[in-house]
C-alpha cells in the first residue's frame, strides 16, 4: 500500500510540475507575444510619427515656397510698376520735348500777328538764323522749321515790297550774264517743281541749297489730320495738348510695334488738327508695308484719321501753312546777286572728256561739263574748303550734276502712302559705305555727267529770244553718301538720301546747238 502510495505521490508531482512547466511556458509564450507586439506597435507609431513628420516638414516648405513666390511675385509686381512709371514719365519726357519747339512756335505766330509788317519780317529772318544754331532741335526740326518760317517770310517780304520778280528775258543775250542764268532757273524752276523764284537783298536769301536740297529725304514727313477733335481747344492748352500726342504716339507706337521714341513729332497745325511727325529709321515703303500688314495699325488709323497718312514734303506743307490755300499757291525761293561769287565763273571749251580726281579712297572719273557755262556762287558759310578742293585730301567730295528736275520722281508728295514713281531705284539694293548691303533709298538723283542731265530730260530747255537754254546744278557730294545700284549704274544716276550731304557750287548754262 505505501508502495502504491508514494508511486501515486511522484507520480501527481511529475504531472505537477509538468502543468506547472506548460503553464509557465505558456506564460512566457504570452508575454513574449505581447512584447512583440508591442514592440511591433512602437515601431509602428515611430515610423507614423516619422511620416507625420515627414508631411509637416513638406508642408512647411510648401508654405515657405508660397510666401517666397509671393513675397517674389510681389517684388517684380513692384518692380513692373516702377518701370511702368518710369517709362511713362520718359514718355511724358519725350513729348514734352516734342512740344517744345511746338508750342513756341505757336506763340511766336501769335506775336508775329500783333505786329507791323516790317517788325515781323525782322522776327522771322531772325528766328531762321536761330535755327541752324539750336542744338536742342533734331535735323528734322531744323529743317521743318526753317521752311516754315522761310514761306512766311516771302508772304511778308512780297507785302512790303521786298523782293522782286526776275524779269522776263526775250531778247538774246550771253550765256555770260548771270541775269539770263536766273531768268532759266526760274523758268525751269515754275515749270518743273512749282517753284516761284525772286531776288531779294542778301540778308534775306535762301541760297541755292534750299532748291537743289528739297528733294532729300530729310525734306520730308507724315502727316495725319483728325477732323473730329476741336483743334483750336487742344492747341492752347498745353497739358491738353502734351496728353493728346503722348496718347497718338503711345498708341501709333504700340500698333506699329516701334519704340515710342522712334516716333518725332515736327508741328501741328489747328485747321482740323493736323500733326506732322517722323518715324525714325523707317522710310516711306517700310512705313507702308507696317500698316499694310499690321491689323491694329490699320485699325487705330481708321479710327483716328479714317486711313489717311500722308507723305509730304517739307516744302509743300509750309507753303500751304503760309498761303492757307490762297490763289497764289507756288512755293517760294528768294536769291540774292551775293549768293554769286564771279571770280569763279568759267566754261570748259576745249577740255578733254575727264580726269581722276578725288582722294585715295574714292578715285572717280570727272567728267568735265564741256559746252556749259558756269556760274560760280558764294559757299563762305561752310566751316572750311577741304570739301571743295581738287587735292586729293580725305574730306574732298566728289562732282556731281543735278538737273531742275529730280531723276526718275514723279511728285515729291504723295498721299496714303503709295510711293508710285517717287524715286523708282529706291528699293534696289547697294552697298553703304561700310559695304553693308542696303537699299537706295529715296533722295536727290545725281549723275556724273551733265549730258545724262541734259538728255534724259532732267535739265529742260527753256526758249530765251532765238536760242534754248538749260540749267544744271554742279555740286559738291558727300562721297561716303552716295548710293549707286547696279541698275543705276547703266544709267550714270546717283543718290544722296540727304540734302546735308550736298552743296552746290556753281551752276551751269546749257546751251542747245
Amino acid at each position: 500500500m505505501y508502495f502504491l502510495f508514494c508511486l501515486g505521490g511522484f507520480i501527481f508531482s511529475v504531472i505537477f510540475i509538468a502543468i506547472v512547466r506548460f503553464i509557465y511556458q505558456r506564460i512566457q509564450n504570452l508575454r513574449r507575444q505581447r512584447l512583440h507586439e508591442e514592440l511591433v506597435e512602437i515601431d509602428s507609431d515611430e515610423n507614423n510619427l516619422e511620416q507625420v513628420e515627414i508631411k509637416i516638414e513638406e508642408k512647411t516648405l510648401r508654405s515657405e515656397d508660397r510666401m517666397i513666390r509671393g513675397l517674389k511675385e510681389r517684388e517684380e509686381e513692384q518692380e513692373r510698376k516702377r518701370l511702368k512709371e518710369e517709362r511713362r514719365k520718359q514718355e511724358e519726357q519725350l513729348v514734352k520735348q516734342d512740344l517744345y519747339p511746338i508750342s513756341q512756335q505757336t506763340q511766336l505766330q501769335q506775336e508775329i500777328i500783333t505786329k507791323p509788317v516790317q517788325q515781323q519780317i525782322q522776327i522771322l529772318n531772325q528766328e531762321i538764323k536761330k535755327i541752324n544754331n539750336n542744338n536742342d532741335l533734331t535735323n528734322n526740326k531744323k529743317q521743318y522749321y526753317k521752311h516754315q518760317y522761310q514761306q512766311q517770310l516771302i508772304t511778308k517780304l512780297k507785302q512790303q515790297g521786298e523782293v522782286k520778280s526776275i524779269p522776263h528775258v526775250k531778247q538774246n543775250i550771253q550765256v555770260t550774264n548771270p541775269e539770263l542764268a536766273l531768268f532759266v532757273l526760274k523758268e525751269s524752276l515754275l515749270r518743273d517743281q512749282n517753284i516761284d523764284l525772286l531776288t531779294t537783298s542778301q540778308e534775306y536769301s535762301f541760297g541755292f541749297d534750299s532748291i537743289i536740297g528739297s528733294y532729300g529725304s530729310d525734306q520730308s514727313c507724315l502727316k495725319v489730320r483728325n477732323t473730329n477733335l476741336d483743334s483750336d481747344k487742344i492747341v492752347n492748352d498745353n497739358q491738353l495738348l502734351q496728353h493728346h500726342l503722348l496718347e497718338f504716339k503711345q498708341q501709333l507706337s504700340s500698333s506699329l510695334n516701334i519704340s515710342i521714341d522712334q516716333i518725332e513729332i515736327l508741328g501741328i497745325s489747328k485747321k482740323h488738327f493736323e500733326i506732322n511727325f517722323n518715324i525714325k529709321g523707317n522710310d516711306m515703303e517700310s512705313v507702308q508695308q507696317q500698316i499694310n500688314n499690321n491689323p491694329n495699325a490699320k485699325r487705330f488709323l481708321n479710327e483716328y484719321c479714317d486711313g489717311k497718312i500722308e507723305y509730304v514734303a517739307y516744302f509743300d506743307q509750309a507753303r500751304v501753312d503760309a498761303y492757307n490755300l490762297a490763289t497764289d499757291t507756288k512755293q517760294g525761293i528768294t536769291l540774292s546777286s551775293d549768293d554769286f561769287n564771279p571770280s569763279h565763273n568759267r566754261n570748259w571749251d576745249g577740255f578733254k572728256e575727264k580726269e581722276q580726281r578725288g582722294p585715295a579712297y574714292h578715285r572717280y572719273d570727272y567728267y568735265f561739263p564741256r559746252g556749259c557755262y558756269g556760274f560760280g556762287l558764294n559757299v563762305k558759310k561752310y566751316r572750311n574748303d577741304d570739301w571743295i578742293k581738287m587735292d586729293g585730301n580725305p574730306n574732298e567730295w566728289r562732282i556731281m550734276y543735278h538737273g531742275t528736275k529730280n531723276l526718275a520722281v514723279n511728285s515729291i508728295v504723295k498721299n496714303n502712302l503709295q510711293p508710285g514713281q517717287v524715286n523708282q531705284h529706291a528699293n534696289d539694293q547697294c552697298l553703304d559705305e561700310f559695304n553693308k548691303i542696303v537699299r537706295v533709298g529715296c533722295g536727290i538723283y545725281f549723275s556724273n555727267k551733265v549730258d545724262v542731265c541734259i538728255n534724259d530730260r532732267y535739265g529742260n530747255h527753256i526758249d530765251v529770244g532765238n536760242k534754248k537754254i538749260a540749267v544744271v546744278f554742279m555740286s559738291r557730294v558727300n562721297p561716303k553718301k552716295i548710293r549707286q545700284s547696279d541698275k543705276m549704274k547703266e544709267l550714270d544716276y546717283f543718290v544722296i538720301n540727304n540734302s546735308e550731304d550736298v552743296r552746290p557750287y556753281r551752276i551751269l548754262l546749257h546751251e542747245k546747238k
